[in-house]
């Protein structure tokens, strides 16, 4: 797990983004993107590793691919659903391989990869503002 999560000028209240996906060169362009738009980033592999890294810090969104090893995006989701602390966070599930309607949806936005930035940004925006 990569931690990124030193605040940023441009994020004076430090919203902490989750990204997870099981292909390092997505979590890095995803950290570099988010930090340039003034997040901060914790990064993880796999679903499993992303419920213990929010249990010990629960980040103010997850974004999270489907398909990984260990604990899928699914299980991720579901497991992030039953757990109280966490629950009320946001969850932006993507895949590549499969269509929404596939998944359970409990997630709140779902993207077909590859997904424009622009796209993403604005989804995200919008999630965190409806937030306390």
């Amino acid at each position: 797990m990569i931690d990124h999560s030193v605040p940023v000028d441009g994020n004076p209240d430090g919203k902490l983004i989750l990204v997870v996906d099981d292909e390092f060169d997505l979590l890095s362009a995803y950290t570099m993107l988010f930090e340039l738009k003034g997040f901060r980033v914790r990064t993880a592999g796999n679903g499993a590793e992303a419920l213990a890294a929010a249990r010990r810090e629960p980040p103010d969104l997850v974004v999270s691919d489907f398909m990984m090893p260990v604990m899928n995006g699914g299980e991720l989701c579901l497991a992030w659903r039953a757990d109280p602390a966490l629950q009320a966070i946001p969850f932006i599930l993507s895949s590549a391989g499969i269509i929404p309607g596939e998944v359970q949806p409990v997630y709140d936005s779902f993207f077909r990869k590859p997904v424009s930035f622009d796209v993403l940004l604005a989804e995200i925006d919008k999630l965190l503002a409806r937030q306390p």
